[in-house]
């Protein structure tokens, strides 16, 4: 049997060594529980404000990703431009037709969107009413919680098919609103021929579809007698080129007596800016979040000091008996990484908390960050050795001597 080199022994006593370093620390804090434990909840709310806030700002943005995924991303959003002067002409259908032959174009749909009451019996709801060609349903990617959708066959009758919230206030408290009942707007009886599954709200859509009555397009001057073609939606095909399918549509409505002012927007162009935002959104949380640990980080220091203060005759002790002074630094900053490091562990647990409750209440679907947990675990980490290094060096600075007539 060989003995254990020289190497293996200095690895066994270094390791021993930081494991009574580390059972000191954790028996000098608790020592003194209530001013560590202050600056322990520095350093977890601290931590808890970075993780929470990155982590809320990621679900943000996945959950305004996921907004455009419901409608896809190959969707172009024309809109009449009503900030432009002069007179502005509306959308037409001939338009929708007309651009559905250009190269690339796969659908259009045109929509006229006003604003009305919907009345059902003595119940009323103030919704959007959108003209709607069949094909909206597709594009939307539109599902039916009950009866069907509106097809180019109904384009001249009176029939309407409802979004979840407008059918959940007409039905009233805990009812459900019956496929083929009457619905009156603007006058006319209109028949409820389906009612939609909740969608996600989608920022190239003109109405919110949760909120909407959808009517045939040739039918919604039923309704109200100025409504008018404002919005036209585009999907362009797989293989189409973003900006070529852009300048042809620009062209198209700058020729002629085509000519008339319009907005293009571009999914992709919103999830780019968006993306850029979200950016910004979330440097600017991390640096809110790290003032809240730079306060624990000070609550550390503090501690610390009053350890040195405390402990002279301690550390001239340990000096005396042939500790070095960058020993004496160590243990110092062993303990300011267990302080640290244990508030860093409480940080964790409550951002995610928060950031899954604050998730919880509005109604995203909770997607735990990558970075945030990381970040934050790191930042107090970081803390507590960049405010537990000045205490460790003072008290690694003082002679044995005098530390122990100090006492």
């Amino acid at each position: 049997m060989t003995a254990p080199d020289d190497r293996d022994r200095g690895t066994e006593a270094g390791g021993g060594v930081l494991h009574i370093l580390v059972a000191d620390a954790f028996q000098n804090l608790r020592a003194k529980r209530q001013r560590s434990l202050l600056a322990l909840l520095g350093i977890a709310i601290g931590t808890a404000a970075i993780i929470a806030m990155v982590a809320i700002g990621e679900n943000a943005k996945h959950h305004s990703l996921r907004q455009f995924q419901a409608l896809g991303t190959d969707i172009l959003a024309i809109q009449k431009d009503f900030a432009a002067p002069g007179l502005k002409a509306a959308l037409t259908i001939q338009d929708a037709d007309s651009l559905k032959s250009l190269p690339g174009v796969e659908v259009t749909v045109p929509l006229a969107v006003v604003g009305a009451e919907v009345a059902y019996g003595r119940n009323r709801a103030s919704a959007a009413i959108a003209g709607v060609t069949g094909n909206v349903f597709q594009l939307a990617q539109l599902k039916v919680e009950r009866g069907r959708v509106l097809t180019e066959l109904d384009r001249h009758q009176t029939f309407v098919v409802l979004g979840a919230e407008v059918a959940r206030r007409l039905a009233g408290q805990g009812g459900a609103l019956d496929i083929g009942v009457p619905v009156r707007m603007g006058g006319y009886n209109y028949t409820v021929i389906g009612v939609l599954k909740e969608a996600l709200p989608n920022p190239l859509l003109p109405v919110d579809i949760n909120n909407a009555a959808l009517v045939p397009l040739p039918g919604v001057r039923r309704v109200t007698a100025t409504a008018e073609i404002t919005n036209i939606l585009v999907r362009k095909t797989s293989d189409a080129d973003n900006r070529a399918i852009l300048h042809k549509i620009s062209g198209y409505f700058s020729e002629g007596l085509r000519a008339r002012p319009v907005m293009v927007q571009d999914a992709r162009q919103l999830i780019s800016a968006m993306e850029d935002e979200m950016r910004v959104h979330t440097l600017l949380l991390t640096a809110i979040g790290s003032i809240s640990l730079l306060v624990g980080g000070v609550g550390v220091m503090n501690v610390m000091l009053m350890s040195v203060v405390e402990r002279r005759r301690e550390i001239g002790i340990r000096l005396a008996l042939g500790a070095r002074p960058c020993d004496i630094r160590t243990m110092f900053l062993i303990e300011a990484l267990v302080l640290s490091f244990s508030g860093g562990l409480a940080g964790i647990a409550l951002g995610v908390m928060a950031a899954a409750l604050y998730a919880w209440n509005a109604s995203w679907v909770f997607v735990p960050s990558l970075v945030a947990v990381p970040l934050g675990a790191g930042m107090s980490i970081g803390a507590g050795v960049f405010f537990g290094l000045y205490p460790a060096i003072q008290a690694s600075r003082l002679q044995p001597i005098e530390a122990l007539r100090s006492d």
